[in-house]
Parts: C-alpha cells; structure tokens; sequence
C-alpha cells in the first residue's frame, strides 16, 4: 500500500512540474485576448475616413458617435465610426 501511495505522489509531482512549465511559459507569452478598444483623435478620424472637416462635424452629429474626453482632447471610438 505504501508503494501505491508513492507512485501516486510521482506522478503527482510530475503534473505539478508540468504545470510549472506552462504556468511559466505563459507568463512569458501572455495571451493576446481582443483587441482593445481604439480611440482616435479628430485628425486620426478625418484621416481614417478621408472626410474634409466640415463633413467630420456633420457625421459626427448625425451618427452620434461614442466620445470621450481626456485633457482637454475629444476621443472617438473606432468602432463607432462607420465608414
């Protein structure tokens, strides 16, 4: 009985090395999950968009795009934006 219990104990140690291993290997390599959300500034949009600054203003109220401001500076989300 005692030998059943160290073989267990073996191959429990095995996993947890195992586990070691990958827990490393993936703190080396994190995942990439998905894509964050952009944020794009006014001349970034026109740019994106290829829209003359006058049509920014207009689709902007239009279309109600998401917004937000950091310093001073209006931020739009990509995602929002339809081309």
């Amino acid at each position: 009985m005692d030998e059943e219990i160290l073989q267990k104990l073996d191959q429990v140690l095995v996993y947890q090395q195992e586990l070691k291993t990958m827990m490393l290997a993936l703190s080396h390599n994190p995942l990439i999950l998905e894509q964050a959300e952009v944020w794009f500034t006014k001349e970034k949009v026109l740019d994106e968009l290829c829209i003359a600054p006058r049509t920014f203003y207009r689709r902007r109220k239009a279309e109600n795009w998401k917004t937000k401001r950091s310093g001073g500076t209006v931020y739009y989300l990509k995602s929002s934006l339809r081309k």
